[in-house]
């Protein structure tokens, strides 16, 4: 019986442990859903009463509310920029390519090298490279920075420390016709 004690102690200790990192875990994703929810209307306050009574008030109330004053949201969401990218035919026929090469060892891949976004000229963009991805490595072939708020895709040249547009890449570097890492 004396061994028992300290197992049950040891027991608690480590459920009330656990007990506080889940509270703590699920108040963080807690805060954090409600900082990215829009804020509802006050209790007991019904849904017609909250809002404008005609479409112009509404108009009224939209015009006299500065753009610049209007939090900038991302249009564009990580996960969406990716299967952007992903979707362009020359990173398809990069994966295909190493498929094809590598009897299915090697796959086409991306990954967020950073994923803070980066800033260039006051736009946002995220930051995504294509990978030749093996059990051995992840070996950069391109590195892309694809804008939060619209549809432009820019590529790094490490070359020139250069921001290319993709219709420029496209011209100046002939992806297309690309064959291993080394282009």
């Amino acid at each position: 019986m004396a061994m028992q004690a300290p197992i049950s102690r040891r027991t608690a200790v480590v459920a009330a442990l656990a007990g506080a990192l889940t509270a703590g875990v699920g108040a963080y994703y807690q805060l954090s859903a409600a900082a990215n929810t829009p804020p509802a209307s006050q209790p007991g306050t019904p849904a017609a009463a909250s809002a404008p009574a005609t479409a112009e008030a509404n108009a009224a109330a939209t015009a006299a509310t500065p753009a610049a004053s209007a939090p900038a949201r991302a249009s564009r969401t990580k996960e969406q920029a990716a299967a952007a990218l992903m979707a362009l035919p020359e990173l398809q026929a990069w994966s295909a390519l190493l498929e094809k090469q590598s009897g299915g060892r090697t796959h086409g891949a991306l990954i967020e090298y950073d994923p803070t976004p980066r800033t260039v000229r006051g736009k946002t963009y995220w930051q995504f490279s294509f990978v030749e991805n093996s059990a051995e490595a992840a070996l950069r072939w391109e590195s892309f920075l694809l804008s939060t708020s619209d549809d432009e895709i820019l590529v790094e040249d490490l070359a020139t420390d250069e921001l290319l547009s993709l219709e420029r890449w496209r011209k100046e570097k002939q992806p297309a016709k690309r064959s291993g890492i080394d282009g």
